[in-house]
């Protein structure tokens, strides 16, 4: 792994202004949902109406956090309107407006590591980082170098600091490890992974490390046995909570040493896929990171896939016939993956979720 540069730092709308001798939180909440892609009809949207709130049925669930995050689908570059390729349907990118379309949401963190990345070049990857740092969103998993690109964004919430460092695991263009991106791409190579969260935990500056990943198979219902050995190795190393998305359905949740892995999130901003209906619902899940070591304590909080809103489980009109169904499935799957209790699902449409037993 290469040697990790200063971590990149939170802007000062995020850690409270507190002032080093007042006292430190001893815990923060963080907010984290799936695959935000702003290519397609979603960026012609955006181009007509650059202050679209595209989020807003996500108002009160995006509040109940103190940092939220999410999995950025592509680019965000100007294309002379283009927001998707005439050859290809699976290349795609969001116009400059989408950076503060997060804004507006809340949204203060984006893993940018993942198979979309290079949709539109390297340009277009970099350009991202731009708009993003204007825009005052921290990223993580690309960057102009590689160690830029293993820099994890750093968030202070009232002196307690979370670091979330984000990978990918699959790549459009052929093999990363074979492609230009690899340059500029952090890939969940367990060993360098690994090696990033001991540096980062071993270094004392911060109170949580959350991991990001971007992989396994689109559409399947289990995580594929590497990402399970991954998401363990991370933890082992010394991760608080490993988050996973890429297969647009929500998978199981297990928790290893006490610790929560979710294998995938799911969609958040991004039409269902006709063919698959499992994808109409995603997965939100909110994390309440403690400072000490102590275990994370988490939520699992549905969202609906309506036209292109994201519709939570709390605000969801149609919350009596998805919320058990919705639910049974997540159970299900979990007992594939490890086990997890789920508790009475609150008026916000979420459920605490704990280890068996």
């Amino acid at each position: 792994m290469p040697s990790l540069p200063p971590p990149q730092a939170a802007p000062s709308s995020l850690d409270g202004g507190a002032d080093a001798a007042a006292p430190k939180a001893d815990r923060l909440t963080l907010l984290a949902g799936g695959d935000v892609s702003f290519g397609r009809l979603v960026g012609q949207i955006l181009l007509r109406e650059p202050e679209r709130a595209l989020f807003a049925p996500m108002a009160d669930l995006l509040r109940s956090a103190d940092v939220r995050f999410v999995n950025l689908e592509g680019p965000i570059s100007d294309q002379g309107g283009q927001t998707v390729s005439p050859e290809n349907n699976l290349v795609f990118t969001g116009p400059p407006a989408s950076a503060n379309a997060l804004v507006r949401a809340g949204i203060d963190v984006v893993s940018t590591a993942n198979n979309h990345a290079w949709d539109y070049g390297k340009p277009a990857m970099l350009e991202t980082l731009a708009h993003l740092d204007r825009a005052g969103v921290l990223h993580a998993g690309t960057g102009s170098t590689l160690e830029e690109a293993w820099r994890p964004a750093i968030v202070d919430h009232e002196g307690f600091r979370l670091a979330i460092l984000a990978v990918t695991d699959v790549w459009n263009q052929g093999a990363l490890s074979k492609h230009p991106g690899r340059e500029f791409v952090a890939s969940a190579n367990s060993s360098e992974l690994t090696g990033a969260v001991r540096s980062l935990r071993e270094g004392r500056s911060v109170d949580a490390i959350v991991v990001s990943y971007h992989g396994g198979e689109e559409y399947r219902d289990d995580p594929l046995p590497t990402t399970r050995a991954i998401a363990e190795a991370a933890i082992d190393a010394g991760a608080d909570a490993f988050l996973g998305h890429h297969p647009h359905v929500a998978q199981g949740i297990t928790f290893h040493a006490g610790k929560p892995i979710v294998y995938s999130m799911g969609n958040l901003l991004m039409r269902m896929h006709s063919g698959h209906p499992e994808t109409e619902m995603g997965l939100v899940v909110r994390l309440e990171l403690l400072r000490g070591g102590d275990k994370p304590r988490l939520w699992a909080c549905p969202v609906r896939i309506q036209g292109i809103e994201p519709i939570p489980l709390g605000a969801d009109p149609r919350r009596s016939a998805n919320e058990g169904r919705f639910f049974a499935r997540l159970t299900a799957l979990s007992r594939r993956v490890g086990d997890a209790t789920f508790g009475a699902v609150g008026a916000d449409g979420c459920a605490p979720v704990a280890p068996p037993g």
